[in-house]
């Protein structure tokens, strides 16, 4: 199966260092919060899938704790540079694969599976609906499954008005405020219920949506640049405390859906 936005996802990360975007403060908050929920579910012996695992900075940093790792990525670009940084590394497979067809991989294999890439750049139910069937085709009886995305608000505040693009934005929103799945923008983003939706009849339970990083992308010139770096570490502090209460969600750029297969 060839994924039929596989041109517009490359392009965009051959323009794009994604190596360089978790060097920054503000976009730390992501990984550092989606590790710390990532480690709450680790047990001795855990076989790990990262679909969509673009230049490895999650399944090189989990390889590295000893964990067996299998990722998985669409881009050709972000695999070499993952296979590049990986060398050495035996307890690491990497796969070029699409999150849709995950063929190449059998059942009920994976204790931990990350989706945390591919639902940013799926454009209708259908497509969505078949990323998190496979996820969960893959993933062992009573495993976890993380499922990273993106805010409506976060298009909206992060690019729309940071960037100034108000204007051009406004061709793209429904009138609840939902923003529609255009695959030429790149990518999609959901309200929380919606997203959340998806998995009614999957055969999973939820456990936990978590706000990864608030609105600390949307003030990244601010905790970029003008915070210490003990101010830094009390905010990220106030963050861990505070990322599962729904008031932090509901601004998050970006979101972690956390459920168990049953």
């Amino acid at each position: 199966m060839i994924n039929k936005y596989k041109s517009i996802i490359e392009k965009k990360y051959n323009e794009y260092d994604e190596d360089e975007r978790f060097e920054r403060k503000s976009q730390r908050f992501e990984y550092l919060t989606t590790m710390r929920y990532i480690q709450k579910y680790l047990k001795k012996g855990c076989k790990i899938l990262e679909i969509g695992a673009g230049t490895g900075r999650y399944s090189i940093a989990l390889a590295k704790m000893g964990y067996d790792v299998t990722a998985v990525d669409l881009v050709d670009k972000n695999l070499q540079v993952l296979r590049q940084k990986s060398k050495g590394l035996k307890n690491l497979t990497s796969l070029q694969g699409d999150a849709m067809d995950l063929s190449m991989l059998e059942d009920n294999q994976f204790d931990i599976v990350l989706n945390l890439g591919p639902m940013y750049h799926l454009f209708n139910k259908e497509d969505k609906d078949k990323a998190i069937a496979e996820s969960i085709r893959v993933c062992k009886t009573n495993g976890i499954l993380m499922f990273a995305y993106l805010s409506h608000a976060s298009i909206v505040w992060g690019y729309g008005v940071r960037k100034g693009e108000i204007l051009s934005l406004a061709n793209c929103l429904e009138k609840d405020g939902r923003i529609k799945d255009i695959p030429e923008e790149v990518f999609s983003s959901f309200y929380i219920e919606d997203f959340a939706k998806q998995f009614d009849n999957t055969g999973t339970k939820f456990l936990k949506n978590i706000a990864t990083d608030g609105v600390a992308p949307m003030m990244r010139d601010y905790i970029d640049d003008k915070i210490s770096e003990e101010e830094y570490n009390l905010l990220l502090e106030w963050h861990f405390a505070t990322c599962e209460r729904l008031d932090q969600q509901g601004l998050s750029s970006h979101l972690l859906y956390i459920c168990q297969k049953e």
